[in-house]
């Protein structure tokens, strides 16, 4: 390649497919070398990488920023404003058969790469799609606001702040960049009598995940609850799902993204979302299943990291 020749042209990059790659990437990198390689790596590599109950212990002359893990609650409040903000664009689309901002569109088009605005996945899709992820947002803005209880010591590093600050407004931008009326000049309206079978069973599913990680999530909140307040010590969770894996919330995301790629499996910039998702979620997974495993002396023999009863 000519290098004197080469124009770099920005407006092709795909900047939503390149986010989830560049983050997804990380995590499976970095989760491998610690799951089979820990003993060797720097202590600043750790420390980086592992956060919360399982967070890197040791000492590290490596300058780090951490944050408070209650910082959760800003990737709540950061998603609800951008849930706000577009969820009822998608209403005016759909329903109310309006025309799209321009200033979004134009948004949509450069976060997609100009060669590649297309859509691909139904009206009706997107709109339930969206009604779904809107409500998951609010529900764990409710979640981390009014039930979590945060260890006080409990920290979390500077690109885990990063990733989870963006998260949400990138997810929307995820759905909608393939949307019809959102990316071309179509005039298509959401009809719920359009969903199928599979659909349907998929918006069962996420509804069924959605509701078990708010139980989980009490479940979670209560152990910290004593007499004289509220306590940073970790117990073993009992009770719903945790009597099968260690991690239900994680098992419940990765299950209530599942039922969104069944509405999205047409989407190519989905497939990006469900690798950070997968790659994420499992590793959050493997990491807690260990530190409950060395922690507790009690801890059932029978409950699973990952697939109830298999593994």
């Amino acid at each position: 390649m000519d290098l004197l020749n080469y124009n770099f042209n920005l407006s092709s990059v795909h900047i939503i497919e390149f986010y989830f790659l560049v983050i997804s990437t990380a995590v499976i990198f970095l989760g491998v070398l610690i799951n089979l390689f820990e003993n060797y790596l720097p202590a600043f590599i750790l420390k980086t990488f592992r956060c919360g109950k399982h967070a890197y212990k040791g000492v590290t002359n490596f300058p780090t920023i951490e944050f408070p893990k209650s910082s959760f609650k800003q990737f709540y409040q950061v998603g609800l404003v951008a849930a706000i903000l577009t969820y009822p664009l998608v209403v005016a689309t759909y329903i109310f058969h309006l025309k799209v901002p321009s200033f979004f569109s134009i948004l949509l088009f450069h976060c997609s790469g100009a060669q590649q605005h297309v859509a691909r996945v139904s009206a009706t899709n997107i709109f339930v799609a969206m009604t779904l992820i809107t409500l998951q947002i609010a529900r764990r803005f409710y979640d981390t606001h009014f039930i979590s209880i945060f260890g006080r010591n409990s920290k979390i590093n500077l690109t885990h702040w990063i990733v989870g600050i963006t998260y949400y407004p990138m997810v929307i931008l995820a759905i909608l960049c393939e949307a019809p009326n959102f990316t071309t000049d179509e005039s298509e309206r959401a009809d719920l009598f359009n969903l199928g079978i599979l659909e349907i069973c998929g918006v069962l599913l996420f509804f069924w995940s959605w509701w078990h990680q708010h139980v989980c999530t009490i479940i979670l909140a209560n152990l910290r609850k004593t007499k004289k307040g509220n306590s940073s010590d970790y117990k073993l969770p009992i009770g719903d799902w945790f009597e099968y894996v260690s991690s239900p919330h994680c098992s419940a995301e990765i299950l209530m993204y599942v039922a969104l790629t069944i509405l999205l499996w047409k989407s190519s910039t989905w497939g990006y979302v469900m690798l950070w998702v997968f790659s994420n979620q499992i590793e959050s997974i493997l990491l807690s299943h260990w530190w409950y495993q060395e922690t507790f002396k009690n801890f059932p023999k029978n409950r699973k990291a990952l697939i109830p009863y298999i593994y």
